[in-house]
């Protein structure tokens, strides 16, 4: 037998480091590209979910045909920093404190979890807002909680980021920037 023909075990160990070294190259865009890509369908599905919200609140969509309200939660504090709820409420925020589950008069419409190693990093500067869509002025309001006090927020835009795994790269952060005066989301 001629043994000239065969690979010698370095060739063969040579050839494959190389295919080794040529798919961790190649993972590691695809990788990056996945995660951006999961993040830009994050924030698609967070302002859909606000759109929905607010027509909910507007058509009257919801516990046949009567006046409801909609609000739409978000907590940075939070170990579940990764979740969106919708509730219904049937008045007007006349609470001090947002338990974030049901009770008598407050349903869970809704829950949106978002992609896995996302996040909301960012609340306009506040550890959590509530948007809240009153279905009977029409009339969009923005709280926000610290411990037992409730502030509205009266800005003309409130910005929500989103990051992968918290990441400080611009490429891997999305911020979705929601214009008050005219129900316009941006991101």
């Amino acid at each position: 037998m001629n043994w000239k023909k065969w690979f010698t075990l370095i060739e063969l160990m040579i050839s494959i480091t190389i295919l080794v070294i040529l798919t961790m190259v190649s993972y590691a865009p695809y990788s990056y590209y996945q995660n951006k890509a999961s993040l830009k369908i994050t924030t698609r599905e967070v302002s859909q979910l606000l759109y929905e919200s607010r027509n909910m609140a507007i058509n009257w969509a919801i516990d046949n045909n009567s006046n409801v309200s909609i609000w739409v939660y978000f907590d940075t504090n939070s170990i579940s920093n990764n979740i969106v709820k919708v509730f219904s409420y049937p008045h007007d925020v006349n609470t001090l404190n947002i338990l974030n589950n049901e009770w008598w008069d407050v349903k869970l419409l809704k829950t949106l979890i978002l992609k896995k190693w996302i996040a909301i990093d960012y609340l306009h500067g506040n550890p959590n807002i509530l948007f809240f869509f009153n279905s009977i002025t029409w009339e969009l309001t923005y709280y926000s909680w610290n411990g037992y006090t409730r502030n509205r927020i009266e800005d003309d835009q409130i910005s929500i980021n989103f990051s992968f795994k918290w990441s400080t790269s611009p490429n891997l952060n999305r911020t979705i920037n929601y214009f008050t005066n005219t129900n316009i989301i941006d991101y």
